[in-house]
């Protein structure tokens, strides 16, 4: 609705609010104020009335947009299906042909070709060849066409940016953050160690959610220059710990895609290598489900990370029956284990972890257990008092949440000074540009 539309509307209420009110003055025997107040609220009532009818219409408009879009996406898939299967067509006649015209110039046995009549000479062949493709070099320019005339409705350069498209702007404008944890030893409390976590920022600086921007990179394929460049972030802030003489490790989550990922994988290795002096600092956090269900390739990346001496974690536990001799030969170290999920797993309903001790383990003596294969239990999501003493009863040495300390941004000027360059995104093998 045109909007000088809806100021005569709104003019139209204020007139009939006005004429109500000298009525109910004149008529009524209302006094001025009593009207007054009638007349403002039957405008606020039309008002309201009128902003939710529109607000209905928008939202109408949005939707069909919405299915517009979603049947042209759908139209385009079905387009580029057909000329990939006209571009296989014609890679099938072109061999053909050449496998017939390879034959005559050798004096072999003729090949008939299966839609067309041959027998001369090889420079007839190669016209039949040209003609061929000029023929299906039509035919996918038609198809072409046909796909830019397909009334794909245009995105208007104001609209609202999709995830994708913020998180491509916030990697290329290095709207990267790196945010912190502590880690701490217990029961001094003592820090011990980060884990990293990423935060994207928008233009405005508002903060992208990790479950706005998680599914939006995985389905772009961006999550490995993510990975990379909380990796990048947090070999520069263990470098400057080290000259501080502080001994303190950064746990750096990586996605399972990024391990088995050809592209990211080789020039990740190549920068572990460049810091292997580092294994003993940088520790790669993945979640049990990925792990348990990890591929051979994954697992082959793993052994490659575990030979320049590097170590892993297992967070996202859901299941206590972990299988420990398997996490030891895997070059895992660590295990994470949200508080409760111990409480409820390990004291109430008595899992173990599988070990090669036979005898019934007591729930005091798991974390030992857990360091006889050279692991330590980190007890997160710790929020209260309560529950820090729950966790001391079994003895687990470390422990993490907000109790000890939120997730907090590193300073400004060491977020600048840590910044990868640009050519570090690019480089991904154009995932970007």
């Amino acid at each position: 609705m045109p909007i000088i539309t809806h100021i005569l509307l709104y003019i139209a209420y204020a007139t009939i609010s006005g004429t109500v009110g000298i009525a109910l003055t004149q008529v009524g025997g209302q006094d001025i104020g009593a009207s007054f107040l009638g007349a403002i609220a039957l405008f606020c009532a039309c008002a309201v009335t009128h902003a939710s009818i529109s607000t209905t219409a928008a939202s109408g408009r949005i939707g069909n947009a919405e299915k517009v879009i979603k049947r042209d996406m759908e139209r385009l898939r079905v387009a580029h299906r057909e000329v990939t299967a006209d571009i296989d067509a014609m890679q099938t006649r072109i061999d053909q042909i050449e496998a017939a015209v390879a034959t005559q110039s050798f004096g072999a046995p003729q090949i008939e070709a299966p839609t067309y009549q041959s027998g001369g000479p090889p420079q007839i062949e190669s016209k039949l060849i040209e003609q061929i493709v000029d023929k299906l070099g039509a035919a996918m320019d038609a198809r072409l066409q046909t796909i830019q005339n397909a009334g794909i409705t245009p995105i208007s350069p104001s609209a609202a940016r999709g995830p994708m498209d913020l998180v491509r702007e916030a990697l290329l404008e290095n709207r990267v953050e790196l945010y912190l944890q502590p880690i701490v030893q217990l029961p001094q409390r003592k820090t011990a160690f980060y884990e990293g976590f990423t935060r994207l920022k928008d233009a405005n600086g508002r903060l992208i959610l990790p479950q706005e921007f998680i599914p939006a990179a995985e389905q772009a394929g961006l999550m490995s220059t993510i990975d990379n460049v909380l990796l990048f972030r947090c070999v520069q802030i263990v470098r400057k710990l080290m000259k501080q003489d502080r001994r303190v490790g950064i746990f750096c989550n990586i996605s399972p895609s990024a391990l088995a990922d050809e592209q990211f994988f080789p020039q990740f290795l190549d920068f572990m290598r460049e810091n292997r002096d580092l294994a003993g600092s940088v520790i790669f956090e993945i979640p049990q489900d990925a792990y348990e269900n990890r591929t051979s390739i994954e697992a082959r990346a793993m052994a490659k990370m575990v030979d320049l001496g590097f170590r892993f974690s297992i967070d996202r536990v859901t299941n206590t029956e972990i299988d420990l001799p398997d996490l030891e030969r895997s070059g895992v170290r660590y295990v994470k284990i949200a508080a409760q999920t111990m409480v409820d797993q390990i004291l109430h309903r008595g899992l173990r972890p599988r070990s090669a001790i036979t005898r019934e383990i007591a729930a005091t003596d798991i974390s030992a257990v857990y360091q006889r294969y050279g692991i330590d239990l980190i007890a997160e999501r710790i929020e209260t008092e309560d529950t820090v003493l729950e966790v001391l009863d079994l003895d687990v040495p470390f422990g993490q949440g907000h109790l000890f300390g939120t997730p907090r941004a590193i300073k400004e000027s060491l977020m600048e000074e840590t910044a990868p360059p640009r050519e570090f995104y690019l480089k991904q093998s154009g995932r970007i540009a």
